[in-house]
């Protein structure tokens, strides 16, 4: 009767593999009808940037998911949905030790903040604030990451993408 409740995770695995991260575990309406949230999980394993951009004079790199949403590696974006990033350390003898330090960034020129800790912590982005990108440093432990947007797929949250995010 509640075997429906036990939905399979999508995993996305990035080919080639990228340094630092895990596959993405991914689960929304996409995979399961009476999904009310699209959550994201993934392991840190290294000095890391969340969206790391496409190198100057490359090409662009954009990828279009099984529910058409079109993304890639940019570290600039922005929906019309709330959003909760949960960053937790893997150290079950000091759960106040994140395992690194993290940079996130959040808001657009001259509003824009950033914020550092290296303790387990909840970013909250309210809809319409840009954010990104999200640098993971001084690593010496893995960590999870748990991304929840307040929307039952990426394509009901009007997800907009920077595309003209460059490499320095």
């Amino acid at each position: 009767m509640y075997e429906k409740y036990c939905v399979e995770l999508n995993i996305k695995k990035d080919v080639p593999p990228i340094k630092g991260k895990s596959p993405v575990y991914m689960f929304g309406q996409d995979y399961f009808r009476d999904a009310f949230s699209w959550t994201e999980v993934m392991t840190i394993t290294d000095e890391f940037m969340m969206m790391e951009g496409t190198a100057k004079g490359k090409e662009k790199i954009v990828h279009i998911g099984p529910d058409g949403h079109k993304g890639g590696p940019y570290p600039k974006w922005i929906h019309n949905a709330e959003k909760v990033f949960l960053f937790c350390g893997t150290d079950l003898d000091h759960p106040e030790d994140l395992g690194a330090t993290v940079e996130f960034h959040l808001g657009e020129g001259t509003q824009e903040e950033v914020l550092v800790f290296d303790q387990p912590r909840a970013v909250f982005v309210p809809k319409n604030l840009r954010h990104g990108p999200v640098y993971v440093k001084d690593f010496h432990r893995s960590l999870n990451v748990v991304s929840v947007l307040n929307a039952p797929n990426r394509q009901s949250a009007d997800i907009e993408t920077d595309f003209t995010y460059e490499q320095e």
